[in-house]
């Protein structure tokens, strides 16, 4: 009878050993090229490292290609200075060797600054981040450049992709015979094609920003995807459908792109609540539906009249009659005025107009000297325009570089704000302005002076003004005194102009 009591207690002690060699296999291994790091190359860190162990990069320059086959946490650990200095990057070195190639499960890398090397006669066939036949994997606040292709994911799932910026090469993000993946909040810009989903089914695709591509989305032989949210603004092709199925699209900003939705070979796709303002709104091959039980798209090239005030237009729009593409329930315009719809082209003008009335003007503009401001609200930048110098800094919640930059507009506006108003713009809550100011990376700042002739007048880091906003915005994170120089102008400007 004496026995079983000794047997419970050889199990609780089992349990706690157990527990104790499965804490201590989790360690946090450090990085460091100038020698202070337990290892001085990523790659080796990783051949060292068990799984569950966290390698931790320390900023500097790293010219390595990294397989990871373990399941890790690789992270940049940057210093919050905001220096260029400050940050991590990793630049490849053979061209047909993948930056990260990734092999399994349950690894995250968040933070690197990532590039094909740029000496390289191939720099354009390297890729990235290579995943194949992976799970549970999540790429977070990675920013790539110079790369044949950027993300690559191939036959994976349930994976996520977080808060990526890809630029400057041929595919941002590619899914391959990939199933159930999360991309949200990534900005993919000025590539040949954004994100490329090919052979790939029941992805969701959220909250991306896809800007200055030949094509922003390509959805080739893929269907049961999701793409909700995005903003897809400025390319030849908006989104593409090639042999596509099964999607649904909703909810999507489309502006200013040659073709916003062209469903090529493509059926059985739902389309509705998107906003269509580009210069040809959408083009339809196949068999796909145009709306819900309940509401259509907004096209700005659409005429007509909402007589029941059901915010519907009471005419169908036609994409393609002889295919049957029509939106039988196409959303009022708005900037209706009661029951009538203005036409108006795919300009800056027209976005104005839109989040203007979309996002209607505050009833105040009084505002507390010595803070940040938050607004999606032009007009509200403009009423505070009337009383001084504005700067303006465009960012997101899911941007880190944005989160880092926090600190420094509070001490900022706690220093200049009797004189300057300072303004922080969530773009994701009001995409529109992302478009309005051109916007293709965050965060992205801007010190507005004045306007002329209807145009905003900026002051530039040399002391200049300027009405071209490419030539005065300030982008990325910065040292405080890059902010410091371009406020000191103003209150010089302000002060010149004063006394003439």
């Amino acid at each position: 009878m004496k026995r079983k009591p000794v047997q419970i207690i050889l199990i609780i002690l089992l349990l706690i050993l157990w527990t104790a060699a499965t804490h201590a296999e989790a360690e946090v291994v450090t990085v460091n090229n100038n020698g202070d790091g337990n290892y001085t190359s990523i790659q080796e860190a990783v051949n060292n490292a068990h799984d569950r162990d966290t390698v931790l990069v320390s900023p500097g320059v790293y010219r390595e290609d990294i397989i990871v086959n373990k399941e890790l946490t690789i992270r940049s650990h940057q210093v919050f200075s905001g220096s260029q200095t400050n940050r991590t990057y990793i630049i490849g070195t053979v061209s047909d060797n993948p930056v990260f190639s990734i092999s399994s499960d349950n690894v995250t890398v968040n933070g690197f600054y990532i590039a094909g090397d740029p000496l390289g006669k191939d720099t354009y066939q390297q890729v990235g981040f290579y995943l194949e036949g992976v799970r549970n994997c999540s790429l977070n606040n990675n920013t790539l450049v110079l790369t044949d292709q950027g993300i690559v994911l191939k036959s994976s799932q349930g994976n996520y992709l977080n808060g990526n910026l890809v630029s400057l090469g041929n595919d941002g993000i590619v899914l391959d015979n990939s199933e159930k993946n999360e991309l949200s909040n990534n900005w993919i810009v000025e590539n040949n094609q954004g994100i490329s989903l090919n052979d790939s089914f029941n992805n969701t695709l959220v909250n991306n920003t896809a800007c200055s591509n030949e094509v922003g989305v390509i959805l080739q032989m893929s269907q049961g995807n999701k793409l909700a949210y995005n903003l897809i603004l400025k390319n030849e092709y908006g989104i593409l459908g090639q042999a596509a199925g099964s999607n649904i699209l909703t909810n999507n900003n489309l502006y200013l792109n040659g073709i916003g939705t062209y469903l090529k070979g493509s059926s059985n796709n739902s389309l509705y609540e998107n906003e269509f303002i580009n210069f040809l709104n959408a083009a339809d091959e196949g068999n796909n539906t145009w709306n819900s039980s309940s509401a259509g798209n907004f096209w700005n090239d659409h005429t007509g009249a909402d007589a029941d005030g059901d915010g519907v237009i009471d005419n169908q729009y036609a994409i393609n009659q002889i295919t049957g593409a029509i939106d039988y329930m196409p959303m009022v315009n708005r900037i209706s005025s009661g029951n009538h719809y203005e036409t108006l082209g795919p300009s800056g003008n027209t976005l104005l107009a839109l989040f203007e009335k979309k996002y209607p003007e505050k009833a105040t503009s009084n505002r507390e000297k010595g803070v940040v401001i938050e607004t999606t609200d032009l007009g509200q930048i403009n009423k505070f325009l009337e009383e001084g110098p504005v700067f303006l800094r465009l960012g997101a919640e899911w941007c880190e570089a944005c989160q880092h930059m926090k600190p420094i507009l509070d001490e900022l506006a706690s220093r200049y704000g009797d004189k300057v108003t300072f303004i922080s713009v969530n773009i994701n809550k009001n995409p529109p302005l992302a478009t309005y100011f051109d916007v293709g990376y965050i965060p992205d700042s801007s010190m507005i002076v004045g306007t002329e002739n209807g145009t905003y007048v900026y002051m530039q880091l040399d002391g200049n003004i300027t009405t071209d906003r490419v030539r005065a915005r300030i982008i990325g994170l910065e040292d405080k005194e890059v902010y410091e120089k371009v406020l000191e102008n103003v209150l010089a400007y302000e002060e010149k102009n004063n006394i003439g």
